[in-house]
């Protein structure tokens, strides 16, 4: 069957390439998505077929899944108030930079919410792994950081379950805020009941003393949450995201169910996913100006809405500047969110494929720009 060799060839492309891009201080993600243009639309070997095409949806419901188990509540306690105003400040003027490039290259309103939509949030993996190498992470300025992406992610979640609902039942603006607070409800109701209903039932299936049990159950969780969400117009993203979040504060959580669920994404889903990313990408016609003007809102949106505005905290100059700096890149979620958006059908191919290189652009240079800020 044909399909196997397009998987074999890609997940193979994939993992090589992501290891070498990881080795550099770059988002394994980059060299995935370059694996997946080798094979695709330069070299020819791989074409998406509809077996791909819907797997593409299993990879965005883990990833998020993922990113919603590294969102642990009490870690970010003591910087919530200020983290949550400059995700919020940050994801605005990120969404407002985005929308200008979409009415000034396409005069369109749906577009420039969708450019707007993809770029809002920064990627916790592409952070995370920038912090890490800056030695910052465990740091006070660099906790500070990880509140930031942690609320930043709900703020990104939030915004893209506004605009399905939106484009799926064409509501009017006015409706908008009452959308948002049925959200934040779902969200309050899933992080306090949802969550402890969900730890007692790890703890009683733990009887069976069957690891594997745990790891079921919140896959099972994931899948359903995934399903009522979709189902309520919030979009698969929000249900999968949260469900990663009902599971984070599980003691069983670190030493049991990410361990399982990582080998199971990272050394076969995400590879895969990225790469079949890849072979979507279309080269005619993109227009270099527009990448160049997504990549300088998605530069700007943080610097300034994360980074200047936490100066009315007292934050010094300098953790300004690496505040701003580090919440540049976009990555894992972002992707995901244009993936959905593009099959919402509201951007065209070359849209995305613009997106998708500005979202690449920010994951290489900014790990570049962090380590020339630390230098000086």
């Amino acid at each position: 069957m044909e399909i196997l060799l397009t998987m074999g060839l890609l997940l193979l492309f994939a993992k090589i390439l992501g290891s070498i891009t990881e080795k550099f201080g770059i988002a394994s993600l980059v060299g995935e998505v370059i694996a997946g243009i080798i094979l695709g639309p330069i070299l020819g070997w791989v074409i998406l077929g509809d077996f791909l095409t819907g797997f593409l949806t299993f990879g965005i419901i883990f990833l998020l899944f993922i990113a919603g188990m590294e969102v642990k509540l009490e870690d970010i306690k003591h910087y919530t108030y200020k983290a949550s105003f400059l995700a919020i400040t940050g994801g605005l003027i990120s969404f407002f930079l985005g929308f200008l490039v979409g009415m000034v290259f396409f005069n369109d309103f749906l577009i420039g919410v969708a450019i707007g939509t993809a770029i809002l949030s920064t990627s916790n993996g592409s952070l995370f792994l920038l912090l890490m190498r800056s030695g910052k992470f465990n740091t006070n300025i660099g906790k500070l950081i990880v509140a930031i992406s942690i609320a930043d992610d709900v703020v990104g979640i939030l915004a893209l379950s506004v605009f399905n609902m939106y484009i799926s039942t064409a509501i009017s603006l006015s409706s908008i805020f009452f959308i948002l607070l049925v959200s934040l409800g779902f969200y309050l109701f899933i992080l306090t009941i949802g969550s402890s209903v969900v730890g007692k039932i790890l703890d009683r299936i733990n009887i069976f003393r069957d690891e594997n049990m745990l790891f079921t159950l919140p896959v099972a969780v994931l899948f359903i949450l995934a399903f009522v969400t979709d189902n309520l117009g919030l979009s698969i993203a929000a249900g999968s995201f949260l469900a990663g979040m009902a599971v984070a504060n599980s003691h069983f959580t670190e030493p049991v169910i990410i361990p399982k669920v990582e080998i199971l994404s990272k050394g076969f889903i995400l590879p895969l996913f990225y790469a079949s990313i890849g072979t979507l990408m279309i080269f005619t016609n993109l227009n270099p100006l527009l990448i160049a003007a997504i990549f300088v809102a998605t530069i700007l949106g943080k610097l300034i809405g994360c980074g200047f505005v936490s100066k009315l905290f007292g934050t010094s100059r300098e953790d300004v500047k690496l505040i701003g700096l580090s919440m540049m890149p976009r990555g894992d979620e972002n992707i995901v969110i244009l993936q959905i958006i593009l099959l919402l059908g509201v951007i065209t191919t070359q849209i995305y494929t613009s997106i998708i290189f500005a979202i690449i652009l920010t994951t290489i240079t900014a790990p570049i720009l962090v380590k020339m800020f630390l230098k000086n």
